[in-house]
């Protein structure tokens, strides 16, 4: 069971996700989410950044379609994604199923590639996602487990040389 805020949560998530809003996900619409990101970064299509998105953003659909018992080319309604995404929070996978594509987004997010994403480099690409400052900053916070204002690409879960 899921609190109703968590549960509101998880249908925004989900509209953000559906970009052709015709009420279901499918890796599609991940793909294509992964462009929207690399795009209001400015990050060339080709680039090993944006692949590294699209390979995250593949993997997240295709974690919570096994998850809701979808075919990984079927769809998933908003249920299925709701109830996908509180099974791998009961389950402890949640970092599993989204690792690769938190890291892959705060990869993007280093603009300079130096390694380090301070919080307005995140928020900016966060807010180009769609979310709030205020969600941004929440985000960030729940990823800075030192506290020292900066995440560093390579630390994180599923980043990309790991």
């Amino acid at each position: 069971m899921i609190t109703d805020a968590v549960r509101t949560e998880y249908e925004r998530r989900f509209a953000l996700y559906d970009t052709d809003g015709d009420g279901y996900l499918t890796v599609q619409d991940f793909t294509d989410r992964a462009r929207v990101l690399t795009d209001a970064a400015g990050e060339p299509a080709d680039s090993p950044k944006a692949r590294a998105l699209g390979a995250g953003m593949r993997h997240t659909f295709e974690q919570l379609a096994a998850l809701a018992q979808v075919e990984a080319t079927g769809r998933l309604n908003q249920e299925q994604f709701v109830a996908a995404f509180a099974r791998a929070g009961a389950s402890g996978s949640l970092g599993q199923v989204v690792g690769p594509s938190i890291a892959a987004t705060v990869a993007l997010a280093d603009a300079d590639g130096d390694g380090v994403v301070s919080q307005e480099d995140f928020a900016a690409v966060h807010r180009a996602a769609g979310y709030s400052a205020a969600q941004a900053a929440q985000a960030f916070a729940a990823l800075d487990h030192d506290g020292d204002g900066r995440l560093l690409v390579d630390a994180l879960p599923g980043a990309p040389g790991e």
